[in-house]
């Protein structure tokens, strides 16, 4: 690994002086400053975003969340030029599940985004409008819509090919694509052309300046551009292999005229051995030949083209080429050259076209490796007229505001520069949504791990520490007594397989459970490592992604006999415990009925706990498990309500064998019984926070009142609606507090506050809403029946807090009239009675689980009384 250690102009002469390389360097940057002039269009500054992903759009290609927090971080940022990243245009043709898509569908969300952009770049002054770039792409071998590689490549290509990129480039190479694979035919190339004209209409109608018709690092136009030995329309001579690009440029410009402006980010240099790598000598493909690159570019500037991205290599295969990097990726290989070398090429190759074509303005790359010296070598290569504007990558996710700071103090700090460290591909490369992990770690941090810990070599070497323990405490620690030790093994032995089927005898849904218990108080707070050695194993992470691969590949999918029993069996809610007894009951060859009010299975878990908590865990799990099941064996009822006319009498009057009630706690427990603007319980409050029309809590003060995991989604959920102070209330301390110790530090790091020996006494009403909570400190006495401290109130230090909205989440309970739901069937206190030893209620034949039965409990006590449960009917319907 290459250290850096450049802190001046001279650092950089000598250390270039040294290498034998020409980069030169000013200490006056005032020139970036300077507006570029194209046409018409006047780009404010010289200073560019580099498209760079996000991987955060929605499944819809629909910008997200934290699209639009990093875009107005640019704007905000002060630079001239934005480069939006790539945005597909086909949905096979996207690069992740989660990359922007422009179609009729999403133009809302992209206009939205624009404007946002706009309204951000104000802050630097009323002239300030920055030139905004449509990376138009159709990602090609690398495309990957669901989360699958789908690779649709336009020719056979040893090189890129290969299952693991090798430096230098081994045509032996073991192949990631069958031999059979098929290739794009000139009949989809042709229709690919309306995507983007389709594409590049709906972004002038969003707002975009300009539409990139991207043709660079290894994607379909940028491949084929380098198609000697592809046969037909699209390949061959070099008139056939620029065909596509040429033709889509001709397409737009024709069809939406003078506002249809196309610009291009162009690879001019593959540094692939040659037939294969385009604008590479045919002897030495270490070496640059620019002579069809910038042939291409002539007929670029003959269709009016004035603005070109330069660019090189691959990302994926040769990434130091492009991005000179100080670390590489976990399993990448190691910089083979200095960094500083990689900075030079692309500068100088930049020059080369930049020199040849002086009306074009030619945007630079590479610059991000130099830290605190990107201004100065920028501001040299274009006083030199190497290059027009100057772009940031990789420093723009790390430093949003690189052009402000260069602009109006002259300069770069070095405690905010991209330090090279490859985290942001990494996180790409894991499957998340990525940024700058060292500079952003608030936001990214968190992603950075969870793409780590999903990662099998990493979990591997983790979970080597197992002591393969007699008598596991992490086993024992599992409510649904998963044998933790033998999946860990075979997972060891690299029998992903065997180890889910494992996990699968005692749980039925891992990687939901996975998500969402409190593993560091259960299984991995069992594990004598986290007590006596380094750390607990990964326990959940492992066995989430094992149920991961199960879910993907068919594992985890219901073995249900040919042969029915003739048995019918009615489940009563489609929760984990519902939906856990129903799949047991499914592979014991039953036929089973399964009613929930809800339209969807889930239960709670889809209605309430909120998504960042469980991700895509649920939808994957029922898919996996559910998926195929014939209907003449699964029976659905879904969206019927219980209740006096749909009720335990009437469902086993239609004949059920017998039937299993997993309805759970749907209630919550309220202090007031009031209906007041403002005060919430907490299942609804939760529930709305999942819709469209979600509460808007912008800039509102907040209170969750309790102490459980429900408060804590409470206040979670406020501060991501917006709210400015979000509170817990809780009348007792932090010790007594029931909610699980990573929720509650979530909380914190969330900028939650606690108000904790707190008693709320009552609300203060205006106009019949929610002004304000009357608040009582406590102290702690004796403890009470819990076997916690009681809090005892200090009513003379009473007081007032204003607030706009109060959400209680003291409690749940059962649904209203929840006996004449169930008749015939045992209550005590809420809940239903059952034997323990068998989930059997008072009324024959009807059993029960989960939450109704236990108490609030976690999702892995529901699966755990759900496979019980199906055991113990099974067990029943023999007799």
């Amino acid at each position: 690994m290459w250290e850096f250690e450049l802190s001046s102009v001279d650092d950089l002469k000598k250390l270039a002086g040294r290498l034998g390389l020409q980069v030169d360097a000013s200490e006056d940057v005032s020139i970036l400053a300077e507006p570029v002039e194209l046409d018409e269009i006047v780009i404010p500054n010289s200073l560019a975003v580099h498209p760079m992903e996000g991987c955060d759009g929605d499944s819809q290609g629909n910008p997200g969340s934290l699209t639009m927090r990093r875009y107005e971080r640019f704007a905000a940022g002060g630079a001239g030029l934005i480069w939006a990243e790539a945005i597909a245009v086909a949905p096979e043709g996207r690069a992740n599940p989660r990359q922007l898509w422009l179609h009729e569908e999403t133009a809302e969300r992209f206009a939205a985004l624009i404007r946002r952009t706009r309204e951000s770049a104000a802050a630097n002054g009323p002239n300030h409008r920055p030139f905004i770039v449509a990376q138009l792409t159709h990602s090609g071998r690398y495309s990957k819509p669901d989360g699958t590689a789908r690779p649709m490549i336009p020719r056979r290509d040893p090189y890129r090919d290969a299952l693991i990129p090798q430096q230098p480039p081994d045509t032996n190479a073991k192949s990631r694509i069958p031999e059979d694979w098929p290739l794009v035919t000139d009949e989809y190339l042709e229709g690919l052309q309306e995507a983007y004209v389709r594409a590049a209409r709906i972004a002038f109608e969003v707002g975009f300046d300009a539409v990139d018709v991207k043709s660079c690092h290894g994607y379909l136009i940028n491949e084929l551009l380098a198609g000697r030995n592809r046969k037909g329309r699209y390949g061959g001579s070099f008139e056939n292999r620029t065909r596509f690009v040429l033709e889509v440029v001709d397409r737009i410009s024709k069809e939406l005229g003078r506002r249809g402006r196309v610009v291009t980010r162009l690879g001019i240099y593959d540094a692939i051995p040659y037939p294969y790598g385009w604008g590479v000598d045919r002897d030495d493909y270490t070496k640059a030949d620019l002579t069809e690159p910038a042939k291409l570019v002539s007929l670029l500037r003959d269709r009016g083209v004035r603005l070109i991205n330069i660019t090189v290599a691959n990302p994926y295969y040769n990434p130091h080429v492009g991005r000179p990097f100080n670390q590489p990726i976990v399993g990448g290989y190691e910089e083979p050259e200095h960094p500083l070398a990689g900075v030079a090429r692309l500068i100088n190759l930049t020059a080369e076209i930049q020199r040849q074509f002086g009306d074009i303005a030619m945007v630079g790359t590479g610059y991000s490796w130099l830290r605190t010296l990107f201004a100065n070598v920028a501001a040299a290569a274009k006083a030199k007229g190497l290059v027009t504007l100057i772009g940031a990558g990789r420093m723009a996710f790390a430093y949003p505001d690189f052009a402000k700071d260069i602009i109006t103090k002259g300069r770069l700090f070095p405690e905010k520069v991209c330090v090279a460290c490859s985290a942001c591909t990494q996180i790409m490369r894991d499957g998340g949504m990525t940024g700058c992990v060292v500079r952003d770690n608030e936001v990214y941090g968190p992603i950075f791990e969870l793409g780590r810990m999903s990662d099998r070599d990493n979990l591997a070497r983790l979970a080597s520490a197992c002591r393969k323990c007699q008598e596991p405490t992490c086993q024992l620690a599992c409510p649904a007594g998963v044998d933790i030790p033998t999946f860990i093994s075979l997972f060891l032995e690299g029998d992903d397989r065997g180890a889910y089927e494992v996990l699968r005898e005692s749980n039925i849904f891992p990687e939901v459970c996975a998500r969402l218990c409190p593993v560091e108080q259960q299984c991995q707070g069992g594990c004598l490592e986290g007590l006596i050695g380094d750390g607990p194993l990964p326990i959940a992470e492992i066995q989430r992604y094992l149920a991961e691969q199960a879910n993907k590949n068919g594992w985890s999918r219901l073995r249900i006999p040919a042969e029915s029993t003739g048995r019918n069996v009615a489940v009563v809610g489609a929760g984990p415990a519902g939906l856990t007894c129903a799949a047991g009951l499914l592979e014991a060859g039953h036929t089973v009925t399964i009613c929930d009010r809800s339209a969807e299975f889930g239960g709670m878990i889809e209605s309430v706990i909120p998504p960042d908590r469980q991700g895509a865990s649920l939808k994957n799990e029922i898919a996996g498990v559910f998926g195929g099941a014939p209907e003449d064996r699964m029976v659905l009822r879904l969206g019927t309500e219980l209740g006096a006319d749909f009720n335990l009498d009437t469902i086993m009057a239609e004949g059920f064998d017998a039937a299993f009630i997993g309805i759970g706690l749907s209630g919550s427990v309220s202090t007031t019984g009031e209906k007041l603007e403002g005060l919430w319980n907490a299942m609804d409050f939760l529930a709305a926070a999942r819709k469209p029309d979600r509460p808007d809590l912008a800039g509102k003060s907040v209170a969750a009142i309790g102490g459980g995991n429900t408060a804590l989604d409470v206040a979670v959920t406020a501060r991501q609606l917006g709210a400015e102070d979000v509170y817990v209330i809780y009348r007792r301390s932090f010790k007594e507090m029931p909610a699980w110790s990573a929720e509650r530090d979530r909380a914190m790091e969330l900028g939650v506050h606690f108000l904790i020996l707190t008693l709320p006494l009552g609300f203060n009403i205006k106009d019949g809403r929610l002004t304000g909570i009357r608040l009582c400190p406590t102290r702690l006495g004796r403890p009470d029946d819990s076997g916690r401290r009681r809090p005892e109130p200090l009513k003379s230090s009473c007081y007032d807090l204003a607030m706009d909205v109060v959400v209680e989440a003291i409690g749940q309970q059962v649904a209203e009239g929840i006996r004449r739901i169930l008749p015939g069937v045992e209550l005590a206190d809420g809940l239903i009675v059952t034997q323990p030893d068998s989930l059997a209620t008072s009324r024959r034949g009807v059993f029960a689980g989960g939450d109704l039965v236990r108490g609030p409990a976690t999702v892995v006590a529901a699966v755990a009384d759900g496979m019980k449960a199906a055991k113990e009917i099974n067990e029943f319907l023999k007799h």
